[in-house]
């Protein structure tokens, strides 16, 4: 599900039977489950962050990592285990990890390394009822798997190394979104379920985004992962290219569909999440449209070196009540319909309706996302 290390480590067990010793989180109910791992500190070292190091850090603590226990969290489908932490001043058996913004549907767990170039075994729980009102825990055959969010917001988790369960407090409410930057990126082109592929991008360090031309199938989706793909990017869209270009579903926005098939650039922003998209051959790119959504009135272009340009005959008749009618809407394949602005040198039409009844021709032009009505008796 959400958690892709649990399913990366499961392949990696039934690949690799030799490494089965080191799947002791896939079995929680095992004999070892019945006793916390015994920590007392031995396992950290001092964290000096890096210059390019973005988290954010209470001045005067020192930060530890350890070599034992790590903190996943995946915040906007950024997988991340390489979190530091400070300790309790008045309690060192409890860990503090500052200042995490986190979104709905993001979540965290802990995974303890017996040895620590095996893999982990996951710990999921929290400390205090009360915090139920943040998160909730999920489970996997009955086993605590990862603590999702239900309430966005700025929190310190504590983590107690006696019992591997985690408090959390929160310490702010979010404003403006922060996202931990990217540190790898790579583009998913998904045709179909055995027709994908990966390309790696490149980051432009003077505008913070990865970027690559590519060519991009009309219907396709496109995603951005990690170099690992364990990180699936959730996103946002600049506006101009949102229900024109592409379709961004807001439950599921680590796709979009693409709904211009053509060559573009490709830009991912490391710090924001935001896509934007040129599209370079708009003049003999592949276009789509239809009236209605699986109506059968599939659009034709009107010519083939324009086929960014449908034409439709509308007819429309209004109630004697009420003269004016509703302009059909277009659709791409899938997706919701085409935002299209509308061009009406005629006044035929107010706020998307036009005013009587009659017969119109309506232009679709797909290049520049536009409706022109005519009536088609003048």
């Amino acid at each position: 599900m959400k958690n892709r290390f649990y399913l990366f480590a499961l392949l990696l067990c039934l690949i690799f039977p030799f490494m089965l010793a080191g799947c002791d989180f896939l079995n929680s109910g095992t004999k070892d489950d019945s006793t916390t791992p015994s920590i007392d500190n031995s396992d950290i070292s001092v964290y000096t962050p890096s210059a390019n190091d973005d988290q954010e850090y209470e001045e005067g603590k020192t930060y530890y990592t350890s070599s034992k226990l790590d903190l996943v969290t995946e915040v906007n489908g950024n997988y991340c285990t390489t979190r530091p932490f400070t300790l309790d001043e008045n309690d060192t058996t409890k860990r503090i990890y500052h200042n995490i913004y986190f979104y709905v549907e993001d979540y965290f767990q802990v995974l303890y390394y017996k040895d620590p170039k095996g893999l982990g075994k996951v710990y999921a729980s929290l400390s205090d009822n009360a915090d139920t009102e943040y998160a909730e825990v999920e489970y996997s055959n009955n086993k605590p798997l990862q603590i999702n969010i239900v309430k966005e917001g700025i929190y310190n988790l504590v983590l107690d190394t006696t019992t591997f369960a985690i408090d959390m407090q929160k310490v702010g409410d979010i404003s403006t979104p922060v996202y931990e930057t990217i540190k790898s990126c790579e583009l998913n082109v998904h045709i179909s379920a055995g027709n994908y592929n990966y390309y790696p991008m490149t980051l432009n360090t003077a505008t913070n985004e990865y970027y690559i031309q590519k060519e991009i199938p009309l219907n396709a989706s496109i995603g951005f992962y990690s170099t690992s793909h364990i990180s699936h990017y959730k996103m946002t869209a600049e506006n101009n290219i949102c229900n024109k270009l592409i379709y961004l579903n807001d439950v599921s926005p680590a796709q979009v569909q693409v709904h211009v098939g053509g060559t573009y650039n490709i830009y991912f922003n490391a710090k924001t999440y935001k896509l934007r998209l040129e599209l370079l051959n708009a003049d003999t790119a592949t276009y789509y449209c239809q009236v209605g959504f699986n109506k059968n009135q599939e659009l034709t272009p009107k010519h083939n070196d324009t086929p960014y340009l449908f034409e439709y005959t509308f007819v429309a008749e209004s109630p004697i009540d009420n003269p004016a009618v509703k302009l059909p809407s277009f659709f791409p394949k899938l997706g919701m319909s085409y935002k299209l602005a509308i061009i009406d040198e005629d006044n035929l039409t107010r706020s998307g309706y036009v005013k009587t009844s009659g017969t119109y021709k309506l232009t679709v032009n797909l290049k520049d996302f536009t409706l022109t009505v005519q009536s088609a008796t003048a």
